[in-house]
This record gives C-alpha cells, sequence and structure tokens, in this order.
C-alpha cells in the first residue's frame, strides 16, 4: 500500500471509529448491556463480510481481530 493510500485508509479508520464510538455510547446511554452491543456488532461484521466481496480475505481479518481479543495486551492500536 503507497503511503498515500495508506494515510487516506488511516483517516477513514479514524472517522469509522468516531462513527462506532458514537453509536456504542449511544447503546450505553440507553441501557443496553455491552453484551448485546457486541452481538450487534459480531452480526454487522458478518454482514459487512458477506458484502465484502471477498469472504476469504474477511474470515482472515475477522480471525486477527480474534486473536486481538484472545491476547489484548500483546498488541497496540
Amino acid at each position: 500500500m503507497s503511503d498515500a493510500i495508506a494515510a487516506v485508509h488511516a483517516e477513514d479508520v479514524k472517522k469509522a471509529r468516531r462513527f462506532l464510538q458514537g453509536a456504542i455510547t449511544q447503546a450505553g446511554e440507553a441501557w443496553l448491556p455491552s453484551e448485546a452491543v457486541i452481538d450487534a456488532l459480531t452480526q454487522e461484521l458478518i454482514e459487512m463480510a458477506g458484502r465484502c466481496g471477498n469472504p476469504a480475505q474477511a474470515a482472515t481479518h475477522l480471525m486477527q481481530v480474534a486473536a486481538l481479543l484472545r491476547h489484548p495486551h500483546e498488541h497496540s492500536h
């Protein structure tokens, strides 16, 4: 990935995280349990993966997410 593309991607990720953080905050303010929010996020990830056109790449990415969740102290972002 070129530096310019990487910079645009990084900015897109920051924007997407802000949107998601806002939605997660709203869910918390509505007293939704974190387990429900995690289930909803998981379902949305699966649906997005199905729409992305490359299920194998999406599966690889989700496995990397699972590894990060198993060992969060070993990774930074």
